[in-house]
């Protein structure tokens, strides 16, 4: 019984070690094991998309870093966030149908409270 229980135990630290982590950084999307990930310091980015005209939230709006493969979607309020970024500076892409695409250069994120407000033009 003590060998299986070690032997679970060394499987499950090895299973761990192994995992990767997506990171969104300035240069793009990196896959970090959970050794790497506890040594770089993360925060996120949040915020609200908006019609210009009305100033209502937009459901559905995708969101994501020039760079970066990962993409979110504003929920039902027009709220969206982003995890797992390294401190830099961004510019952020949204798109929406019927909509105008907006970029935003160079967005610095750092610290705790990264949180942005984008308005959207109809096409």
């Amino acid at each position: 019984m003590k060998k299986f229980i070690f032997l679970f135990i060394a499987l499950l630290v090895v299973g761990l070690e192994s995992q990767a982590i997506k990171v969104v950084t300035p240069e793009g999307d990196k896959e970090l094991d959970t050794a790497a990930i506890a040594t770089i310091e993360t925060t996120s980015l949040s915020g609200i998309v908006l019609d210009t005209e009305t100033g209502e939230a937009l459901a559905g709006v995708a969101i994501r870093f020039e760079g970066s493969a990962e993409t979110v979607y504003t929920d039902f309020d027009g709220n969206f966030k982003i995890s797992n970024v390294v401190p830099g500076n961004y510019n952020i892409l949204s798109s929406y149908i019927s909509y105008t695409n907006n970029k935003l250069k160079n967005v610095n994120v750092n610290g705790k409270n990264n949180v942005i407000r984008l308005v959207l033009k109809k096409d």
